[in-house]
């Protein structure tokens, strides 16, 4: 974190085109990049972090030799979110 913006943004550019490791990051300074390989932790769903999550499920990019997302939720109140969802792993 940097109070100059044009450093913020240069350290932000810095670690996510650094080197091809594992990552963490907060949704909020994830907003704008992509991943191949994301993993979602859900630990609370108010109004305002249900909104933040659907930037997170749209973070995954798109690549030849397949994307994956896998979401870890501690919110029973989401225990049932997506349970009728085809099992998308099967299509090619």
């Amino acid at each position: 974190f940097d109070e100059n913006a044009q450093n913020q943004r240069r350290k932000k550019m810095g670690f996510c085109m650094g080197k091809s490791v594992v990552k963490a990051t907060t949704l909020h300074s994830f907003k704008g990049w992509e991943a191949r390989f994301i993993v979602l932790c859900i630990i609370s769903s108010t109004e305002k972090n249900i909104s933040l999550l659907y930037t997170g499920i749209t973070r995954v990019r798109r690549h030849e030799k397949g994307s994956y997302m896998t979401v870890v939720c501690c919110d029973d109140s989401l225990a049932e979110f997506g349970k009728g969802w085809p099992d998308f792993s099967l299509i090619r």
